[in-house]
């Protein structure tokens, strides 16, 4: 199945490797960003999001995570949650 094409429009775009902090336009293809602030030649996009109001901060993980220690040893510690994560990439 092809990957959808996507215009997210009117975002505040954050991207400090790049030195970008406003509104701007982001274009994506093949799930990489094709292009920022102009639609490259010949994008159509499957879907478009109006980001307007809204902050768009590529890279941005969620680190939330939830141990069990301490009181729950027994069921695993953080060294075993950190072990359990780094092998699993």
């Amino acid at each position: 199945m092809a990957e959808a094409t996507i215009h997210i429009r009117g975002g505040h775009l954050v991207d400090p490797a790049n030195g970008i902090d406003a509104p701007t336009d982001l274009y994506i293809a093949d799930q990489r960003i094709a292009a920022i602030g102009t639609a490259p030649d010949g994008f159509n996009a499957d879907i478009t999001l109006d980001a307007s109001g809204l902050h768009v901060i590529p890279g941005l993980v969620d680190l939330c995570a939830r141990l069990r220690d301490p009181g729950q040893e027994h069921k695993a510690t953080i060294d075993s949650e950190c072990r359990a994560a780094a092998a699993a990439g």
